[in-house]
């Protein structure tokens, strides 16, 4: 039978690797989708302000958790 999950908890280190690799994921999403909504048709301007708006927030969002998780390891360890 397979078992996919894992066989130990994660270690510290291997869950800073997925919160950091996460915040960094919807930071670059966030870039990726400001760098979309600048370079955006005229015509597509609602189209572009949207992107914009998600690109702002997930770019806040990547930020926000790598600083929380931040400030949890500074004031835990």
């Amino acid at each position: 039978m397979w078992y996919l999950g894992p066989t130990k908890p994660p270690t510290s280190s291997e869950f800073a690797v997925i919160v950091l690799g996460i915040a960094g994921l919807l930071m670059a999403l966030g870039v990726v989708a400001l760098i979309v909504g600048f370079r955006a048709a005229p015509e597509q301007h609602e189209t572009a302000v949207t992107l914009e708006v998600y690109g702002l927030g997930c770019l806040g969002l990547g930020a926000a958790i790598a600083f929380i998780f931040w400030l949890v390891r500074r004031f835990t360890n």
